[in-house]
């Protein structure tokens, strides 16, 4: 294991394309309460996106709770000149129809361009980045995929008469061509942050997967093996047309958990019966704790840790499997990287360095 870590940074070195991976993006959980906006390394950081706002149905932006985190988020940058800061609009619970009626409607995207210049203007942040958990899915319509290229370029002209800004975008794993135009998102943004996670789950499955592979395994099905791995993801959406210097690999700091059917059974693809720990998912900052009666194992195949103790298994990332995967974005010339979510990482150390997850990603640039 440590002699692929090895070869593989003496490679990304030699590579003439090695890319310089300039970009990680810290997605912030806006309900968070025991990470601060202090607690971020922003000598680590480049962008913080804080998640999430709602969109209204006029196509302003909705607030949940007080504005004291985007102003403590806007005074980082006292710590870091050069961070940047943007508002994430939307996210998985925010739905799609929404995003729909609004996009569908010209006054509509108007609002989200006046609204991003808004929480720019107000709180020093630098632009938005918008999460439709998907154009065209959901209860989306076809006309979503074009709708949202013109929102993308409503912004964009936007914020470009009034001094500029970023445009990014969380994107699914798979360019389903239902929901995307790939090489015209490409030219809209900034960067596409591919969510190359949550690729097995025990609400997906009825059997034991890691939650973000680098790469497939022996074991997987040809749809998992052609979509359900990081270096899949990439490969598809670079082949759809993207930009591999706007495309942000996704990083998962947390764990999928499942229960196990067979304890003696704690493989990768072992049948479970349900969720595991903390209902399927486990943040790293306790996962990484969890080491009496539990059992750390290394899959060479997909590049991850998995552990596991009786009945409890838990796919997950760690400093080595992150490591790799910043290695495997400098190898294909990407954009940078980005994870879910930095408040998720081992804030206080119990498990090795401070914010461990995000210390490799640093030490690995």
């Amino acid at each position: 294991m440590y002699t692929k870590i090895f070869l593989i940074s003496i490679l990304a070195i030699l590579s003439p394309t090695n890319g310089a991976v300039d970009k990680v993006i810290c997605y912030y959980e806006s309900w968070v309460s025991d990470f601060a906006p202090e607690d971020i390394d922003v000598s680590a950081c480049t962008h913080v996106n804080y998640a999430f706002v709602g969109i209204n149905p006029d196509g302003s932006f909705r607030l949940d709770g007080s504005d004291d985190v985007l102003r403590r988020l806007g005074a980082l940058k006292s710590r870091n000149p050069g961070l940047k800061l943007l508002i994430s609009v939307g996210g998985w619970s925010e739905g799609s129809t929404k995003f729909s009626d609004v996009a569908a409607d010209p006054g509509k995207k108007i609002n989200v361009a006046y609204s991003t210049l808004y929480y720019m203007q107000t709180y020093n942040f630098d632009g938005i980045d918008i999460d439709w958990e998907y154009p065209g899915q959901r209860g989306g319509t076809p006309a979503d995929k074009e709708n949202f290229i013109d929102m993308l370029w409503v912004i964009r002209n936007v914020l470009d008469q009034n001094g500029g800004g970023l445009i990014t975008v969380a994107v699914s794993s798979y360019p389903d061509p239902s929901s995307y135009n790939v090489n015209a998102i490409s030219q809209a943004v900034d960067a596409i942050n591919v969510m190359t996670y949550d690729f097995h789950s025990a609400s997906s499955g009825q059997k034991t997967g890691e939650n973000s592979p680098l790469y497939a395994s022996s074991s997987d099905s040809d749809w998992e093996r052609n979509n359900a791995n990081c270096d899949a993801a990439i490969n598809n959406w670079l082949n759809s047309g993207a930009d591999p210097t706007k495309v942000v690999l996704g990083l998962g700091f947390y764990g999928q958990s499942f229960q196990l059917a067979d304890g003696n059974q704690h493989g990768i693809g072992s049948p479970i019966v349900g969720p595991g720990l903390n209902g399927g998912q486990v943040i790293y900052g306790e996962l990484c704790k969890l080491n009496d009666g539990w059992v750390n194992a290394w899959d060479d195949e997909q590049e991850v840790p998995y552990k596991y103790s009786g009945d409890q298994w838990i796919g997950y990332d760690d400093p080595q499997s992150i490591a790799l995967k910043v290695q495997y974005a400098k190898s294909r010339n990407l954009g940078g990287v980005m994870m879910w979510a930095v408040n998720q990482d081992d804030k206080a150390g119990a498990c090795g360095d401070r914010n461990g997850l995000l210390q490799a990603i640093k030490n690995n640039l």
